[in-house]
């Protein structure tokens, strides 16, 4: 799991499917590149693949919501979820931490990931905010 920057220096691949795919030529079980505004690509050792779009959200402090995805990321495997569901409860858990200051003070409960996914699912972005 890394941002672009982070899969190009584990992989020398920019490209995110690139990156993922050597990822999983390296072992890992699920490759997972983090996009910023573009959402996050995933695909585990199967070829299943998913492609999250960003959760808008005013980013005040992107301390933090790499943190927040690990960890929702580390909940979702561990509670059997696949790997679509994981990787959204996990992207929404990194917004929700950049749209707050601080950081580990920060960090979600599941009732608010769910809160913002259900907030994100009836809404559009606008102008006042940016996709994490």
């Amino acid at each position: 799991m890394g941002n672009l920057d982070e899969c190009e220096v584990a992989t020398g691949e920019r490209e995110p499917y690139a990156a993922a795919k050597a990822l999983l030529a390296a072992g890992v079980e699920l490759a997972i590149v983090k996009q910023g505004p573009k959402g996050v690509l995933a695909i585990d050792r199967d070829g299943a693949t998913a492609e999250i779009p960003p959760v808008p959200v005013e980013v005040v402090n992107g301390l933090g919501a790499g943190d927040a995805f690990g960890g929702a990321l580390c909940h979702g495997l561990l509670s059997g979820w696949d790997t679509r569901r994981t990787v959204i409860f996990a992207n929404a858990a990194g917004a929700i931490v950049a749209s707050r200051l601080s950081c580990s003070d920060a960090m979600p409960t599941e009732a608010e990931v769910d809160a913002k996914l259900g907030e994100a699912a009836g809404t559009s972005t606008n102008d006042s905010q940016q996709e994490v």
